[in-house]
């Protein structure tokens, strides 16, 4: 059975009242006398309150791809840049969530080794504080773009990291140590471990720098560790075939076995589009959850099924006895605007997308009239498509 750091540890309270005498004052009735032991109220039985089961909620959202086009809207005129303003209008939607996963897609490592674009990815330093600016909390390095400068890429965006402290870090490492060094954390009593793991990577790398799912060894070993020392185990794959609606037979059989492994929820990246997200039935009688694929948060990508995605969110339930109950999934169907005008997306001319902002889709009708798909794309339609791309699992919730 897993071991249960108790959410809250009921205290006992002995209450014992006992009436005694007071000494008779200048004005009292020298008749009064001190109650008998009969009247001396009895100390009443100790009670301890029945422990109760502890909730968190979790909200993902995908991919942080910063393009040109999205650093150069980030710029600010003194040449700072401020990327968590692109999250503006959907960070009061996950604002009240315990956990807040997001995917740095790419190094951030710029400042120092210089800013790089597709298809060798390289952003400002600036980027990472953003990301956090925003409310990403529990962060994932693990994907195929993450050792595109090598191993001094890692390093530096793991040091930015450290420096704004997240709740929860995973998936590439400095070392072969940091990579057995399993992210725990204690929310509300609860002990959340982050494990994050990639399907592949763009560049060559030293074993220890990324976790790869093909790793059998190390997923074992990791996820046997982190059911002994926490209570709710999240993991994090990118995975999956890009621009593809669909789960593949690898996710589906791999999704499987990490959560006989232990997984209560699954959250996917990678495809760059939504993909159906479901419950997995373990041998015990109880249920993992998975997002095979939660898409794009911010980037500047084209086409209809790599702007729409969703905030995906469920809640994990701890019972005193160590019992997990993954509950409740849901989706806040997002867009990634940008505006370009329909004659400018058929010209290819690509670098007018400009006035960045993530939205939640149902406050989009004004941004769209503004974006390349005004004609083709309304809020009902793109509410319409996430619902069925996501399943009958997901409660959408505009």
């Amino acid at each position: 059975m897993r071991s249960l750091l108790q959410p809250s540890t009921a205290l006992v309270a002995l209450a014992v009242v006992v009436l005694t005498g007071c000494q008779a004052g200048a004005l009292d009735d020298e008749s009064s006398t001190a109650p008998t032991a009969s009247e001396t109220t009895a100390p009443s039985p100790s009670a301890t309150a029945e422990p109760e089961p502890t909730t968190i909620t979790l909200s993902a959202m995908g991919d942080w791809l910063p393009h040109d086009s999205v650093v150069f809207d980030a710029e600010q005129p003194d040449g700072s840049y401020d990327f968590a303003g692109f999250a503006q209008a959907i960070q009061p939607r996950y604002a009240d969530s315990d956990l807040v996963f997001c995917d740095q897609e790419v190094p951030s490592a710029g400042d120092e080794m210089g800013l790089s674009f597709f298809p060798r990815f390289n952003a400002p330093g600036a980027l990472s504080a953003g990301m956090s600016q925003a409310g990403c909390d529990t962060i994932n390095l693990a994907n195929n773009h993450l050792a595109d400068w090598g191993q001094e890429g890692i390093d530096i965006t793991r040091g930015q990291w450290d420096a704004l402290q997240p709740t929860l870090i995973a998936g590439a490492n400095r070392s072969p140590e940091e990579q057995q060094t399993l992210s725990i954390a204690e929310v509300d009593g609860v002990r959340v471990a982050f494990l994050a793991f990639t399907e592949l990577s763009n560049e060559g790398h030293e074993p220890f720098a990324l976790n790869r799912l093909g790793d059998t060894a190390l997923v074992e070993s990791l996820m046997a560790q982190a059911v002994e020392q926490s209570d709710v185990q999240l993991v994090s794959v990118h995975w999956g075939t890009e621009y593809s609606l669909d789960e593949n037979a690898s996710q589906v059989e791999r999704g499987q076995w990490l959560a006989d492994l232990g997984a209560d929820v699954i959250v996917g990246t990678g495809p760059h589009v939504l993909q159906p997200a479901s419950w997995i039935d373990r041998a015990d009688g109880t249920r993992a959850f998975v997002f095979y694929s939660i898409g794009n948060a911010l980037s500047t990508q084209i086409e209809i099924p790599r702007i729409l995605a969703a905030i995906a969110q469920v809640d994990v339930t701890v019972d005193p006895d160590g019992t997990v109950t993954v509950e409740d999934p849901r989706a806040i169907p997002t867009y990634m605007h940008y505006d370009l005008t329909p004659q400018q997306l058929a010209s290819n001319d690509l670098i007018n997308r400009v006035n960045l902002q993530m939205y939640p889709l149902v406050d989009a009708a004004e941004p769209l009239t503004r974006s390349a798909w005004r004609n083709e794309l309304t809020v009902e339609s793109g509410i319409q498509f996430v619902t069925d791309v996501l399943g009958p699992d997901v409660r959408i919730t505009p």
